[in-house]
């Protein structure tokens, strides 16, 4: 009998249908996927990847079917499954994530998480081949006719014609817009820090992106301050983005993007703790969420503007 944690950020757009339809779904999907594969899943990380991608897809599929009641929406995803000796991470669009040392403040080799842009090479090519176009905005911000992210659940109108007729029997892999993930695996280092997050938080004034590099500096930093309370310091990343923009504009209120932050220790301290709490010291004390949510400038007017966000401890539960 092995437990497994499930922790995810999703960032919906063009209205909340898909994003809630998701965070009441997929960690339910998640879990009996898991579960049906046998006692012994967790040990076998290939299956699991195998398993995050054949969801993701189904999801899709599911929310094409309930199209009627969520509407032409949708949502970026990034879930990560923490295991009793990995950490999991399937993703798609551009809620970032990283792993990060908590004594150093840097992020460990291999442990920066990417993103679905439209002008990746792979990305570029498979929507090509599916007719779509990537135009650049005024901004400088590429688009898949006027999405800014290359995967995403949902947002239908730009995978097939007729929203009324989805292709079930068509490969979903290679959509312009795919719900298919990458998927990251990553060993349960002795001492580890997950950050799972919105965009907004690598957002600028400008339109370059803050490097994930500073943000665990930053992560670091409200750490070191907060003595090493994670709730304390979830909320003081988040304080001190908000400040840094407000200054950056030139003063008055903050109007940039929607901010969530989840902190996980993944150390593999935390499994013993874990296993002699039944699991609850783990959530209760080594995961923070903090949200806020302004108005957002850069997406401002654009039908594709993003309008909510959803991040949370989804799921615990044990595989038998």
């Amino acid at each position: 009998m092995e437990q497994c944690d499930l922790f995810a950020v999703f960032d919906g757009h063009s209205g909340a249908g898909v994003v809630r339809y998701t965070v009441e779904y997929l960690p339910h999907r998640i879990e009996e996927a898991l579960k049906s594969a046998g006692p012994d899943i967790l040990k076998n990380v290939n299956s699991i990847r195998e398993i995050l991608k054949r969801v993701f897809i189904e999801h899709d599929k599911d929310l094409a079917k309930n199209f009627d009641k969520i509407g032409d929406s949708g949502s970026t995803a990034t879930v990560a499954i923490v295991t009793p000796t990995h950490v999991i991470v399937a993703y798609i669009g551009d809620s970032p994530c990283f792993l990060m040392d908590p004594a150093t403040g840097l992020i460990l080799p291999g442990g920066e998480m990417g993103k679905h842009e439209p002008t990746l090479a792979s990305e570029n090519a498979r929507i090509k081949r599916a007719g779509g176009r990537v135009e650049i905005d005024e901004m400088g911000v590429a688009r898949v006719d006027g999405l800014m992210v290359s995967r995403a659940f949902g947002d239908f109108s730009l995978k097939y014609p007729d929203m009324s007729r989805p292709p079930y029997g068509s490969d979903w892999t290679e959509m312009k817009v795919t719900a298919h993930p990458d998927i990251i695996v990553w060993d349960r280092p002795n001492a580890g820090l997950l950050a799972l997050m919105s965009d907004g938080l690598v957002e600028t004034e400008t339109t370059t992106l803050k490097p994930l590099t500073l943000v665990a500096a930053d992560v670091f930093k409200a750490l070191k301050n907060s003595d090493m309370d994670l709730p304390k310091t979830a909320g003081a990343v988040v304080k001190a983005h908000v400040m840094e923009s407000i200054k950056a504009s030139g003063g008055g209120s903050y109007d940039g993007d929607d901010l969530s932050v989840i902190l996980v220790d993944v150390g593999r301290a935390a499994v013993v703790s874990a296993t002699q709490a039944g699991g609850v010291a783990q959530v209760k004390q080594a995961v923070a969420v903090m949200t806020a949510k302004p108005k957002s400038r850069k997406m401002k007017g654009n039908k594709k503007a993003k309008t909510m966000k959803t991040n949370r401890i989804i799921k615990m539960f044990t595989v038998r």
